[in-house]
């Protein structure tokens, strides 16, 4: 077909040669696309251009290769000399080279060029370089970028051989962040302990790294102002410098209204409104509003708190997308209980193993638990004796009734 193609199975082996085979390469690919342009410009014939294509697939495959061989030969050249290249004579005493006779002495080696002075005299910039040595270094992605060509009449190109390498790259790093996730969690957990009673104004023995938790909503409080004043500060004041905090409210206006209002404690910093949105709610359609299917989430976080542990992509929105637990498959046992998995999530972005999670209002221990599960020390309150019943059959320990 081409001398190209001739060379399948023996691609040059210097350096010198490959980089003339790439070059040559690109401009017949080059001159295969504008025919193939030009014949389906003109409406011809079917065959010609799958025979075109044909050819040009070929080449395409053969510089890549190509490209990737040069990235071998470029990985195993040095990035730059040494500023000394006559070896040991930078170091030699006065008194040695008066003893050395200068005519006798050896013409010291020329100083290797680096890789990149290399690579411009062979017609190739550092970006260029830099991609053939990805290339050479992941085999599997630019085999299966040419097959992908192949699959779909396309001409393989670096471009998308270096987007394939991009992908497996990100795959590999999301599977490692999931099993670094799983990783986290504890065969057998230190269970979290929980206290019947009220726990507003409770003051612990220390500062807690995480508060989390989810308040009664103002649908369930006479005063929803003057409830959030009761709690909110006492329980943010004992934060740690280097924690957080996670407040679920309602999205009622009064509601964000009364909590924003509240200014937090100088060592933390109300950071962003999050939102959990869940799209398995039932019930009537409102003929006067739209139906509501998100709840807000308060983050504050210290001012000595690290960076958060996010390592996917999918968790670090602010809007949570995650359904409500459903009581059909028998993992809802309260009727604004939070999903399991928000709970995980929270806690691994904002704590480490050993850390202390405390929520004053852990109604049937959700929070709790998820903490445990993760190696966390957690704790809490709750006030409705059943609520905690239930805690402690899902596995909390009771503290003490308060």
């Amino acid at each position: 077909m081409t001398d190209l193609i001739v060379r399948e199975n023996n691609l040059p082996a210097s350096l010198e040669d490959l980089s003339k085979f790439v070059l040559v390469g690109r401009e017949k690919l080059n001159a295969i696309r504008a025919e193939i342009s030009a014949i389906q410009n003109l409406n011809l014939a079917k065959e010609v251009r799958e025979q075109k294509l044909a050819e040009g697939q070929e080449i395409g495959k053969l510089v890549l290769l190509a490209e990737a061989r040069l990235g071998e030969l470029f990985n195993a050249l040095p990035k730059q000399t040494t500023n000394n290249p006559n070896g040991n004579n930078q170091f030699r005493s006065n008194s040695l080279r008066e003893e050395i006779d200068p005519a006798n002495e050896e013409e010291p080696p020329a100083k290797p060029k680096p890789k990149l002075e290399i690579a411009a005299e062979m017609g190739f910039n550092k970006n260029q370089v830099s991609q053939f040595q990805k290339l050479a270094d992941n085999p599997d992605a630019v085999q299966k970028a040419i097959d992908d060509a192949q699959d779909n009449d396309e001409i393989v190109t670096r471009s998308a051989a270096i987007k394939e390498i991009k992908s497996q790259k990100k795959e590999q790093e999301i599977e490692q962040a999931k099993a670094d996730i799983t990783a986290q969690k504890v065969d057998e957990a230190q269970k979290p302990t929980l206290f019947i009673g009220n726990g507003i104004n409770f003051t612990p023995d220390e500062p807690y790294k995480l508060l989390l938790t989810d308040p009664p909503y103002s649908t369930d409080v006479d005063d929803v102002q003057a409830f959030a004043e009761s709690w909110l500060p006492n329980a943010l004041t004992h934060v740690r410098n280097d924690g957080f905090a996670y407040v679920f409210i309602g999205a009622y206006p009064d509601e964000l209204r009364a909590y924003l209002n509240i200014t937090p404690p100088e060592h933390l910093t109300l950071t962003q409104i999050l939102v959990w949105t869940y799209r398995n709610t039932l019930g009537n359609n409102p003929k006067d509003r739209y139906k509501q299917n998100w709840q807000a989430c308060l983050f504050y976080r210290g001012l000595d708190a690290p960076p958060l542990d996010c390592p996917l992509t999918n968790e670090q929105w602010a809007v949570q997308d995650i359904n409500a637990p459903d009581g059909r498959l028998g993992n809802r046992y309260h009727s604004w209980q939070k999903p399991d998995e928000i709970a995980e999530r929270f806690i691994r972005h904002s704590t480490q193993k050993g850390d202390i999670v405390f929520d004053p209002f852990a109604c049937t221990g959700t929070f709790l638990l998820a903490a445990a599960k993760l190696g966390r020390i957690a704790f809490g309150f709750e006030i409705n004796p059943d609520n905690a019943q239930i805690a402690f059959e899902r596995g909390c320990t009771n503290g003490r009734t308060l």
